[in-house]
Parts: structure tokens; sequence; C-alpha cells
């Protein structure tokens, strides 16, 4: 797929063709006024191409088409611009490919760990990732602050959103839940069953969280007591594929396969949004008033505004999209576009901006590099 740097490059400059065509005419011009001379003396001829040929290398450098033309040279000498170095210096992104999780800056790359899935702690200080039977929480500069081994394979780790003093994670289909420090002694299960969903902490707590259960209810509970805070009735919702708090507190989001429904903080249904295609991902904007959701239908892959407030929802781009999330500052929104290599930054004004070779930024044996989070959206 051609990228926008190469169709840029192949547009003619504004001006180009004119530019050109003036510098025919001085060569030309200057041509016709030359006095005849002798035939058997071909010197001053010569002497007078060689004068032509010079005075148009001179005009066409100094016109909008010889710029042009030097800027292309130059764009081909010099080596390409990294990747990354278009993020908004804001905060590192996380990205999780085949070979782990990295913590990705606009001057730099860092590796964290053989990672599946991974998250950041409530302020960045940490990320918490899983990688077999191992929970282990490293620094943004990769270094190991503590790790936790259990028997079975452990999968969808979230830290907690208020002082960062509890990790949950899902070992199997168990609900289980580590202090922050990852001592084993506090390591504990919550639930037995659970389904294969990331856990959402409400906001600016350390206890309260809200998961998905084997029979596709939401429940949010207290981790500290075990004691249930509440519970969707059954089938009051399709079975959710993701779950998100607005920063708020007075809203919890869930994902389904078709649709979007907002609860409210005590669990009640407040509004169900049907969406024209089948979903696959969400990101709640900081202010909690619409998400962006990865959608996959007829047209192919596509990313939609979705507000809340069930107002009308509106494509943001079309492509083999993959991986997304929110600048904390909800200015940008980061997308994964797989088919192009490339992130793409969705800005103020339907801007758009392209990070082009992203995989071979990070390395090309991992394959294409998923966005997994911004730091620090809570």
């Amino acid at each position: 797929m051609t990228s926008l740097r190469d169709r840029l490059r192949e547009e003619p400059l504004p001006g180009e063709a004119e530019a050109a065509a003036r510098s025919w005419t001085v060569v030309e011009a200057a041509l016709v006024e030359r006095p005849p001379t002798p035939r058997r003396s071909r010197m001053p001829l010569r002497l007078a191409i060689v004068a032509g040929l010079l005075c148009l290398g001179l005009v066409t450098a100094l016109s909008p088409a010889g710029a042009w033309i030097e800027d292309r040279f130059e764009a081909e000498q010099r080596p390409p611009r990294p990747a990354f170095a278009a993020l908004p210096k804001i905060g590192p992104v996380l990205a999780i490919s085949r070979t782990g999780a990295y913590a990705v800056r606009p001057l730099g790359i860092r590796g964290l760990g053989p990672f599946s899935d991974a998250g950041w702690s409530p302020r960045g200080l940490h990320v918490v990732g899983v990688d077999g039977r191992r929970v282990t929480a490293v620094t943004p500069g990769g270094i190991v602050k503590w790790s936790l081994t259990r028997r079975a394979q452990v999968h969808h780790p979230a830290w907690s959103t208020g002082l960062g003093f509890a990790v949950a994670y899902l070992e199997g289909r168990a609900l289980r839940v580590v202090d922050g420090r990852g001592d084993p002694k506090t390591d504990r299960r919550v639930r037995r069953s659970a389904a294969p969903v990331t856990p959402a902490w409400r906001p600016r707590s350390d206890s309260v969280l809200s998961y998905v259960t084997a029979g596709a209810a939401v429940e949010t509970v207290n981790v500290d007591s075990r004691a249930t805070v509440w519970r969707t009735a059954p089938n009051t919702l399709e079975r959710p594929l993701a779950l998100t708090w607005s920063s708020d507190g007075r809203q919890l989001v869930a994902l389904s396969a078709r649709s979007v429904t907002v609860l409210d903080a005590a669990g009640g249904v407040v509004r169900t949004l049907p969406l024209p295609g089948v979903a696959r991902e969400l990101a709640l904007h900081p202010s909690g008033r619409h998400a962006a959701v990865l959608v996959r239908g007829r047209g192919g892959g596509r990313a939609l505004d979705v507000p809340l407030d069930g107002a009308r929802q509106k494509q943001l781009f079309q492509g083999d999209l993959e991986g997304m999330s929110w600048s904390r500052n909800g200015r940008w929104l980061l997308l994964g576009w797989r088919g192009a290599d490339q992130w793409l930054l969705l800005g103020p004004g339907n801007r758009i901006r392209a990070l082009h070779g992203v995989t071979r930024e990070i390395g090309a044996r991992g394959g294409f590099p998923r966005v997994a989070g911004w730091c620090c959206a809570g």
C-alpha cells in the first residue's frame, strides 16, 4: 500500500511546471540573441550551449521546482527518521509484540520483558506483565521490582487505580489479587470463576474491582472483604469483551460483540448502544463522554467514535486496525494500523499523523507491535 509520504513525493510541487517553463524561456532567449559566427569555428557555439545549460541549472535551482528536486535528493540521502519521533512528549506508550512488551518514547524504546500482556501502574512508575505462570512488575526502564510464580497460566493483569496498593490478575479461571509489592503472603483468590476479560478497578480505589463472571454477568467486589458490592441480573447484557470505568467513577462501560452498554455506579443499565459490526476493542475517552471502538464488518476494520449519550456514531478511520489508546489529555487517539505497518495519531480537527515502519523500529522478529496503553490515563 502506498504510504502518505510516497504519495506526497509523487505529487508535483505547486509552480513546478511554471518554473520549468520560465527556465526554458531564459535559455531560448539567450540562444536567439547570440550573434552568428563563422561555421569553421564551433568553439563559441559550444561555449554558448554550456552557458545556457549553466543558466538553466541556476534558474532551476533557485525555482520551486529546483527546490523540490533538491528536497527529493536530500530525502534520499538522509537516514530515515525514527518511527516514534513524532509521538507527543506526554508519556510513554506500552507496546506488545511476539517478543514481549516495550515502553516507547519519542527518543527511544526500552524492552520490559517477554510479556504476553501488560498494563501501567496508576502513575506510570511500574508496568505489570504476565509471562506463562509469572506475574512481574518492572520499571519503565526495564528493572524488575518483583515477580510472582503461580501454578497455572496467568493472564489479564490490572494494577489498582488508587495508590497502587493492589494488582489483580487471572490464574486460569480464578480471579486473584496481590499487593503492589508482590508479597506472596498477600496473594489471594477473590473469586473461583471469571471470564477471560481484564478486570476494571474503580477510579482512585485499591479495593473495589469489577470483573466478568463465567456466566457473563458483571460483578463488583471488595477485594479486601471479598464481599459483593453489586452484580448485574442474569441476561442483562450480552457477554462482555471489555470493561472500563469512567474517570469520575459514575459509569462502567461494557463492550460486547454487537453493542456498548453503559452501567451506572450501582450496576443499573443506563443505555445500550448497538454497533454496526463485530466489536473487538474499546478505549474510553478520559472525559467519559464517548469511546473509540474497533469493529469489523463488510467494509473491513473500522475505528468508530461512539458517544455514550446515544448521539450519532462517527467513523474515525478504516483499515486493518489493532490496538488503540487515548492520550492522557484526550487530544490524541493512537491507533495501530497493521496493514500499513504504521501507528496513527488522530488529533484535533481530523488531523492524522502517521508513524511509519513501527515493526522495523521495535524489531521485525516480534511482528507488528500492538498499542496496549498510553501512560497514564488514570
